[in-house]
């Protein structure tokens, strides 16, 4: 699986929760099996809006035309030799959300081979890199979490990228970045006008093989209480207590717990029930409007499991990695996302042909899927600091991780290694398809969809060889890439593979997913002015700590009930509703600059 999420970015407060990424996650879900280092985002900003300061009208973009999602128009193929070596070299890589796990991968020592760049990967972290700003130790190359995009540009700590791109960007300047390249200029420049940020993620995102985050529930377990339909938070909270009732220890006698969220990536696991819950309102007040906040739909849903005793005791304590762990071990029956249990299913698959963790499609709500984008994913655009030692050669390598080339290698793998040209057409080996289904080392040592949050084309981009980026997100392959569980589910919904079973419920107009969402404008809105900082910081410490002790404290409804309105009080008092004002106002006036 590939844990693009994303999920933090750009609006976590801001806007409506399920923007809690804006563009930069989890929206294209083929690939199913890749590793769980890959997170989709492990930083701690709880910042409402990471995107840069307000544009720049003299270098507007034309929005007015749609994102240019083929890059046919790309005269190069994918698979074109690459240009002559230049001397290897050694850079600092600053990623957002992935490991140096990848480090040694097929995937890895490919981008190596191509660029004669060696990557010494480090991931980042809000703190470490708070110092580092401070200290101005920054790596070589990083990608630009957007709430710092002001500091570093009048800093001097990253460097403008015009002259770069001219004479080492090639790929960069073929047609199908030129409106991202405009939209960075314009709106990720702090007013300059010039290019600090080279934007990935580029393009068209589709559903995908599967939905990997939503109401994620053991199938097998679900099959069992008979497919019970569900329809709202208590519906899901009742579908958990069954399953803990009828399977109350773990295979090696541990308590079996229904849900947790991960607290390490800010407020996401926090405001994480708005990947469902959502309305499509492109700005909500996440503090205090609770009909529409992710933030309270997530602790009414943990209250709710308190209540039923089925809530993990750490609950609001545990990490990512925490998670990973419980899944493991059998003891936690759900989560905002199926990456958790990646590891997990693959091993339960040994024991059972229906065994393993899925997301379950409703048809209401929000699925975070699909999209389109010229803006990309946000927190996510790479720069180069001033710290580099060679600012040329490193551009060479985000060009190259930009390109078809470089963006194919990171989703599909390698030319005739992973994936091949079979009659004129970009086609994955079958023996690639059988290894990601199996999941475990062997895919892992692939890096395949590893580097999800660092390549410049969007998954279902078509290249000029005339496949998309990702040769997994091929009708062919999702026939053939079905494992016993897939095809299970499928079988269930009546569909030919699992994301179509979510799917369906967008087309009929029932469910909303980013299609929706005005995503290039959500990530152009400006930082919040210091006061509204302020402002902000009170709400996030008052909402942070207060949720938890709502949940755990609180002896019935109507205890909850006032509980929560004692909170939303402080939180108007703190100025939730001024705070919700300048929100509307930023998106407003970004909106009018693409109209």
């Amino acid at each position: 699986m590939k844990r693009k999420q994303a999920l933090k970015g750009s609006a976590a407060l801001l806007l409506a929760t399920t923007m809690v990424v804006v563009a930069g996650c989890g929206g294209n879900n083929a690939n199913t099996s890749s590793n769980d280092s890959t997170k989709t985002n492990n930083t701690a900003s709880t910042t409402t809006n990471n995107t840069s300061t307000a544009a720049d009208n003299s270098t507007k973009t034309d929005n007015s035309a749609t994102t240019n999602n083929s890059a046919a128009t790309n005269n190069t193929s994918t698979n074109e030799p690459a240009a002559p070596a230049k001397e290897p070299i050694t850079f600092k890589v600053q990623m957002a959300a992935t490991t140096n796990e990848l480090e040694n991968t097929d995937v890895y020592n490919e981008i190596v081979k191509q660029t004669g760049v060696t990557m010494k990967i480090e991931t980042f972290d809000e703190e470490k890199f708070k110092v580092q700003l401070a200290g101005g130790d920054l790596p070589d190359i990083i990608q630009v979490q957007s709430k710092y995009l002001k500091q570093l540009i009048d800093g001097k700590l990253i460097i403008p990228l015009d002259d770069l791109v001219t004479s080492n960007g090639a790929e960069i300047q073929k047609p199908g970045f030129e409106k991202s390249l405009a939209y960075s200029k314009q709106f990720w420049s702090n007013d300059t006008g010039k290019l600090y940020e080279i934007p990935v993620q580029v393009g068209q995102k589709g559903w995908g093989f599967e939905q990997t985050t939503g109401f994620t529930v053991r199938w097998d377990y679900y099959k069992e209480l008979g497919y019970p339909k569900v329809e709202s938070i208590d519906d899901m909270v009742n579908v958990l207590a069954d399953m803990v009732a009828k399977h109350p220890k773990s295979a090696d006698g541990k308590k079996v717990y229904g849900t947790a969220i991960w607290n390490d990536w800010g407020t996401w696991g926090l405001s994480s029930m708005g990947l469902m819950i959502n309305d499509g309102s492109p700005v909500v007040n996440n503090y205090t409007d609770t009909a529409k906040s992710g933030i309270w739909a997530t602790s009414e849903f943990m209250y709710k499991a308190k209540q039923k005793g089925i809530l993990d005791p750490d609950a609001f304590t545990a990490k990512y990695d925490d998670i990973v762990t419980k899944a493991s071990q059998g003891t936690l029956l759900n989560s905002i996302a199926t990456w958790p249990f990646q590891n997990v299913n693959a091993e339960l698959l040994k024991e059972g042909p229906d065994k393993g963790f899925v997301t379950l499609p409703l048809d209401w709500g929000f699925a975070w899927a699909a999209g389109n984008t010229i803006a990309g994913w946000a927190d996510r655009g790479w720069a180069i600091t001033a710290n580099c030692k060679d600012p040329a050669r490193a551009m060479d390598l985000i060009n190259f991780l930009s390109s078809e080339q470089g963006s194919r290698l990171m989703e599909s793998g390698i030319q005739g290694v992973q994936w091949d040209m079979v009659d004129g057409k970009p086609q994955m080996k079958p023996e690639t398809v059988e290894l990601s289904k199996a999941g475990g080392d062997a895919w892992k040592k692939t890096g395949i969809g590893m580097m999800a949050n660092q390549q410049g084309l969007s998954d279902d981009t078509v290249l000029s060889d005339g496949g998309p980026v990702n040769l997994f997100n091929t009708p062919e392959v999702f026939t053939t890439k079905l494992n016993t569980l897939n095809k299970d589910y499928s079988d269930h919904f009546g569909v030919a593979y699992p994301a179509a079973a979510y799917k369906k419920y967008e087309d009929s107009g029932q469910v909303k997913s980013l299609n929706s969402m005005p995503q290039d404008v959500q990530a152009a809105m400006p930082q919040a002015p210091d006061d509204m900082k302020r402002i902000q910081t009170k709400l996030d410490d008052l909402i942070t700590k207060g949720i938890p002790d709502i949940v755990l404290h609180a002896k019935n409804d109507a205890d909850y009930k006032d509980r929560q309105q004692k909170l939303i009080d402080k939180l108007n008092k703190a100025g939730a509703e001024e705070f919700y004002q300048w929100q509307l106002k930023a998106f407003d006036d970004t909106n009018k600059k693409f109209q």
